[in-house]
């Protein structure tokens, strides 16, 4: 229950009730999903100058899905500097600075409103894939995409057989729309059904700015989500190692029953520190994109929607980011 949560029982209450509904910690008055009966992870602790979790939301829990434990929180957030400066100017309808050991906002604007991702979508698509299981275990495809015009694509036609690893590269890389079917339909049978899961996983995320339409953010009526859920989701998807290693590459060649190169779309690849995540653009979205970025040993994430400066600012956002707080220094050996 979070701590604004409890609701004041009558005096009349028993007591016993009174003690059982606290032990449960059944209420909360924002109408937030309940969260499962699980270990809950340490809270980070409060910085008087950084920005703390959503609403004071509680952190993120430790088991929600099973065979594969949400990251905890492992640090307390960094604190600013004396006589730092204000962070930069930037064009974004909408962003977020998130610390990835503490879950800690270092900056946001506007970072719960609900916007179009673009292609960001396919953060959620890739974790979702990873999460089923086996990423060499071969994919018949029944994508055509050579009829998706005006779309990005890897370049999958029916009857091509590619393993699940092959789909990720193409789904994050070049940022295939055909990729991203492929493997919804791999993993739940139909695009419905793989919506489904997409949405399931926001509610195990606690993403209650969030509701997916479809697996790769190309248009879609009630397709939406925030920068502040789009950092917790990034955050999840950087746990994976395998997920990681995708983003990291500048170049790709998936050989299944042929060759496919692929290369990066991401505007910063190859700056310092740089090691992901994605990038997106639709008419209704604009440009957005998501930063990974690591400096001595801390990860941050940069969040930006609607901007058409997206990766100048993005890049601008992160160095003021490390120029302006101070991390633990525990945080450092527990990095990724």
């Amino acid at each position: 229950m979070t701590r604004r949560g409890m609701a004041f029982r009558p005096v009349a209450v028993s007591l016993a009730l009174l003690l059982v509904s606290v032990a449960t910690m059944a209420c909360a008055t924002d109408h937030r999903p309940a969260r499962p009966a699980v270990q809950i992870a340490p809270a980070p602790e409060a910085s008087t100058t950084a920005g703390q979790l959503k609403g004071g939301s509680e952190p993120l829990v430790a088991a929600a899905y099973p065979g594969r434990p949400l990251p905890n929180f492992w640090a307390g957030g960094p604190t600013m500097l004396e006589g730092a400066t204000p962070a930069p100017a930037h064009s974004a309808l909408s962003a977020i600075i998130m610390d990835e050991a503490s879950g800690v906002v270092l900056y946001e604007q506007a970072a719960h409103r609900q916007l179009p991702p673009a292609s960001l979508t396919k953060i959620a698509t890739a974790i979702l894939a990873a999460e089923h299981g086996d990423l060499d275990q071969t994919i018949t495809i029944d994508i055509d995409s050579r009829t998706m015009r005006g779309s990005t694509v890897m370049g999958l036609i029916p009857g091509d057989r590619f393993t699940m690893r092959d789909l990720l590269h193409g789904l994050m890389m070049p940022s295939g729309n055909d990729a991203g079917l492929a493997i919804g339909r791999a993993v739940a049978g139909s695009d419905a059904a793989f919506v489904e899961q997409m949405n399931n996983l926001s509610r195990r995320l606690g993403l209650t700015d969030t509701n997916w339409a479809n697996p790769h953010g190309l248009g879609g009526a009630n397709h939406y989500t925030s920068a502040y859920d789009l950092a917790i989701l990034s955050r999840y998807y950087m746990s994976f190692p395998e997920l990681r290693d995708v983003v990291a590459k500048g170049v790709y060649t998936a050989e299944g029953d042929r060759a496919i190169q692929m290369y990066t779309l991401n505007p910063l690849f190859g700056y310092p520190g740089v090691d992901g995540l994605k990038t997106g653009y639709t008419r209704t979205a604009g440009n957005t994109l998501v930063t990974s970025r690591v400096k001595d040993g801390h990860r941050i994430f940069v969040v930006i929607l609607n901007d058409g400066n997206r990766s100048v600012d993005a890049w601008a956002l992160s160095q003021w980011a490390f120029a302006t707080y101070r991390w633990p220094e525990q945080t450092v050996a527990a990095a990724r």
